[in-house]
């Protein structure tokens, strides 16, 4: 019987440094657009967000036959129903919903909130740090849903959110989501170019 001798089996010191090399080399070049992506998911889950909670206005309203006032804040959404006449206080906190997490100076906001169909120049949505006591005349940046499910005054609203985590031009930096003053309906399919 003869037996045949293998020569060294393994690796070589060079063959596994090529490929530490090769996958430190991946790794570098991944980071930066799992970040991206990460940072796009944010923005599109806080449009989201955004668009539930005045759906849940709404159907709010219509449940307790109450007008429900959504105030937006740059980093978070406060909802309150108004009282009958009478009632002290005027309206009740029924939730208040944060935003995504800043990172630094940047996070996804709430950049304003209008009636016509024009865009934005600048952020007009004020940062603010605690929760208000509602009282009369409610702040110009409160969307009203009535107990019909409609907004007062039947009027159209549009709500703009733009992601600062990314640059202007990418396709994921803003949002709108549109609500139907005589219906109620939201959606929040439509993206926008905000600076």
């Amino acid at each position: 019987m003869v037996t045949v001798r293998k020569g060294n089996a393994g690796f070589t010191l060079t063959e596994v440094m090529v490929v530490v090399v090769i996958l430190s080399l991946l790794a570098a070049l991944s980071t930066p657009l799992f970040t991206r992506d990460n940072n796009a998911r944010r923005g599109r889950d806080w449009a989201k967000i955004v668009a539930q909670l005045l759906q849940r206005a709404r159907f709010q309203a219509m449940g307790d036959r109450a007008n429900i006032h959504v105030l937006l804040y740059r980093t978070r959404v406060d909802m309150y129903r108004e009282e009958p006449a009478g009632i002290v206080p005027p309206f009740t906190l029924l939730s208040t919903t944060l935003g995504p997490v800043a990172d630094g100076t940047k996070t996804v906001a709430i950049w304003d909130a209008r009636t016509d169909s024009t865009l934005p120049a600048a952020q007009t949505i004020p940062l603010a740090t605690s929760a208000i006591a509602l009282t009369s005349p409610v702040p110009a940046n409160d969307i009203v849903f009535t107990s019909l499910g409609s907004t007062v005054n039947t009027t159209n609203w549009r709500v703009y959110l733009r992601n600062e985590l990314l640059p202007a031009g990418h396709p994921d930096s803003s949002f709108v989501v549109n609500i139907g003053g005589l219906t109620g309906f939201i959606s929040s399919n439509d993206k926008v170019t905000l600076p």
